[in-house]
């Protein structure tokens, strides 16, 4: 099954979540758990922040690679996929 991503804004706790339902009972709509805090954003929230950019130094000498660093393609391919996700932001 391929997979999706939903970019949206992360919010800082569960009272201002859009994927959060109920008013009574709430209960978070991506994993059905119950949300027995709104004021906090608990451990188990499904909501993961993006990675970084990587930084392009552009001094890449043998001990940078013999150290397993990354190749400057690698870093240049890893922040368009940021940009794309992100949409450049």
């Amino acid at each position: 099954m391929s997979k999706s991503v939903l970019v949206i804004n992360t919010p800082k706790y569960c009272a201002l979540c859009v994927l959060r339902s109920g008013v009574s009972h709430p209960f978070c709509r991506v994993n059905n758990r119950d949300i027995t805090d709104l004021s906090i954003r608990p451990e188990w929230c499904p909501l993961k922040p993006l990675p970084d950019k990587m930084k392009l130094t552009g001094v890449y000498g043998r001990e940078y690679f013999q150290s397993n660093g990354k190749m400057p393609s690698y870093k240049i391919g890893w922040n368009q996929c940021i940009d794309e996700i992100t949409g450049g932001e």
